[in-house]
């Protein structure tokens, strides 16, 4: 089917192009018309101007192919596919920036891998003995609290009222522990993350090692 189309399109250009002046008909322009028929002419009709168009020369190859006009909402979307990749290339340039310059400090701060892991291992120890000390006074607080909350018990078994000042001290603990419960948290978190950092600073410091010594 697409050999005996080609062979009507090429009749039809070497037929016309016997009729008129070559210079007219050095090329044609076809079109798909509103009734979805291919159509082929001097000039594309101004009513499929904004559709499909292609320039076909006199041996039947198209030379030229003339895209559809977009609607308004394939225009923004083209925009915003141009603007999500601009701003992917910048964040990625800032990243290689930041990178280079982590490179940079990194080699310039250790002198080999075992610089990085006693670096790793003091910082470790000091946040380990902060936890430490940490989880001492949450002993503690549990301690004075379970011991008020046990003498409120027995108040109210004996059906005396709690005094203010007990409650109060009460209310006081149970802040303290949640409080020191979120600092130890937090730390355990710092130390991962510290953890984290010092094998990713590992790895890297091998790979430029590697590097510079290609």
């Amino acid at each position: 089917m697409k050999s005996l189309n080609r062979a009507l399109l090429l009749s039809f250009v070497y037929g016309t192009a016997t009729l008129l002046p070559l210079n007219v008909h050095a090329a044609i322009k076809c079109w798909t018309n509103k009734d979805g028929v291919r159509e082929c002419g001097n000039a594309v009709p101004p009513e499929y101007s904004q559709a499909e168009n292609r320039t076909i020369n006199k041996r039947g190859i198209t030379t030229e192919i003339n895209e559809r006009a977009l609607t308004r909402e394939e225009r923004e979307e083209r925009l915003r596919q141009k603007e999500a990749e601009q701003a992917h290339i910048k964040e990625e340039e800032e990243r290689r920036k930041e990178q280079a310059i982590h490179d940079r400090v990194l080699l310039a701060t250790f002198l080999s891998e075992e610089d990085i892991v006693r670096s790793r291992e003091r910082k470790i120890v000091a946040i380990d003995a902060n936890l430490e000390i940490t989880r001492i006074t949450i002993d503690q607080l549990q301690s004075k609290l379970k011991h008020e909350k046990s003498l409120a018990e027995k108040l109210k078994r004996q059906g005396k009222p709690l005094p203010e000042r007990t409650q109060e001290d009460i209310n006081n603990l149970e802040q303290q522990l949640a409080n020191k419960q979120n600092y130890a948290a937090s730390k355990e978190k710092e130390r991962q993350a510290l953890i984290d950092k010092y094998d990713a600073d590992i790895a890297r410091f091998r790979e430029l090692k590697g590097n510079v010594a290609e």
